[in-house]
This record gives structure tokens, C-alpha cells and sequence, in this order.
């Protein structure tokens, strides 16, 4: 499946997606970091099966969402 992309609050993302045995296996990772958030996905729970790649596309974007930002710095 081809990566996906997108901005939230001002930062860019990419997706890859790995196909496995049980689900999907996405790799979130923010540009400019090292980080990487790696969120799975079983079959059957939750993924529309006319377009799995909407439904994972929405659940990558959800939890970036929700995720907390940078902690503050000091100067």
C-alpha cells in the first residue's frame, strides 16, 4: 500500500503501511524526528472492507490527533 501523508497543527507525517499476517502494521513517523509511533490494526476491527485504506488513514490521522504535542522549553 502506498504511504500516506498529511499536516496536523503545523507538522508534517508520513504513513507506511505493512501488511501482516494478522492486520496492518502502521509506522507514523512526524518529519525533522527520529520518533516513530507503530499502531496495529487486526483484520475484521474497525476496517471497512470496500476501503481499508480510508479506514487506516483515519485512525493514523485520529491518533496523531490525540496525541500530546512537544513538551514545553525553557529559555
Amino acid at each position: 500500500m502506498e504511504p500516506h501523508r498529511f499536516e496536523h497543527d503545523g507538522s508534517s507525517y508520513e504513513v507506511l503501511f505493512e501488511r501482516t499476517a494478522e492486520g496492518w502494521v502502521a509506522r507514523i513517523r512526524c518529519e525533522g524526528t527520529q520518533s516513530v509511533q507503530v499502531m496495529a490494526f487486526p483484520d475484521g476491527f474497525g476496517l471497512d472492507p470496500e476501503d481499508p485504506r480510508g479506514s487506516l488513514i483515519a485512525g493514523c490521522e485520529a491518533a496523531v490527533s490525540r496525541r500530546p504535542g512537544p513538551a514545553p522549553t525553557r529559555h
